[in-house]
């Protein structure tokens, strides 16, 4: 008798430990759900920018930032003369098709990665249900041992 209820909390100690790894990554992975959405965000606002700038940009004064909040004034003159970023800081010319395209593409991807990421959580909510009946039932067990 003794035994078993050692041996059971043990066991439950176990449980305890698993379910908070779970949860723990659960809560990493929601945050690494918000930093997507973040980049999904600033991606849809370029974007948007780059579409008032094409209808509207040429000729216009805009304001350049150069960091720590200062900026110097400039003119569009050629709205289509963009340059794009395409990784390990390579930058290439580009339209502003082009660019959209590439945002466009950007957004897809981590859409993907956001979805999978959603997936993961509710795999890891179903193990937290699983884990908390069982430690429920092994509760109830132990109480009734004693």
């Amino acid at each position: 008798m003794v035994e078993e209820v050692v041996k059971n909390g043990r066991r439950m100690e176990e449980l305890q430990d698993e379910l908070r790894s779970i949860l723990g990554e659960i809560e990493y992975l929601r945050n690494q759900i918000s930093t997507i959405d973040g980049m999904i965000s600033d991606l849809r606002s370029v974007e948007s920018t780059l579409t008032y700038i094409k209808e509207k940009g040429k000729g216009r004064a805009i304001y350049i930032p150069l960091g720590s909040g200062i900026a110097i004034r400039g003119k569009i003159e050629d709205v289509n003369d963009l340059i794009m970023d395409v990784g390990a800081g390579i930058v290439i010319g580009a339209n502003i098709d082009e660019v959209k395209e590439e945002i466009e593409r950007r957004i897809n991807t981590l859409m993907n990665l956001r979805l999978a990421l959603l997936r993961r959580v509710e795999e890891d909510s179903r193990k937290v249900n699983k884990l908390l009946e069982e430690i429920r039932k092994l509760g109830e067990h132990l109480k009734g041992s004693q």
